[in-house]
């Protein structure tokens, strides 16, 4: 079920948030890449106005920022294994966290992607 949706500056990408799961993919069909992270229902995304980036929020009170995925290349969920995890390992991960001794309350933290216990299914 789709709760929300964006196209790109240029109407070719759709950007959709449902169940935990933001994908983007062409508008005239293929297979969409998609981007887990939220653990809760995905209520609104947005693409930044140069389409570079894309901002989701979700009932988990999370807002995450992706980089727009290169939908001319085959989505990463569709690579072998090894290589899947070669390149999640090689990526950053930022993230907002609650920080009560911050004047806004927040500090962004900033990682190596630390994989899955278990890889996602869905």
């Amino acid at each position: 079920m789709v709760a929300s949706l964006a196209l790109d500056p240029t109407r070719r990408i759709l950007v959709t948030g449902s169940y935990g799961l933001v994908r983007a993919g062409i508008l005239s069909g293929g297979e969409p890449h998609l981007l887990y992270g939220h653990t809760r229902p995905v209520t609104s995304v947005a693409v930044s106005p140069d389409g570079r980036w894309i901002a989701s929020a979700s009932e988990d009170e999370t807002i995450r920022l992706w980089p727009m995925p290169d939908v001319a290349q085959p989505a990463l969920h569709t690579w072998p294994l090894p290589e899947l995890l070669g390149k999640l390992r090689s990526l950053t991960n930022y993230r907002v966290v609650s920080d009560p001794e911050s004047a806004t309350g927040y500090s962004v933290t900033y990682d190596q992607f630390p994989g899955w216990a278990e890889i996602p299914t869905r």
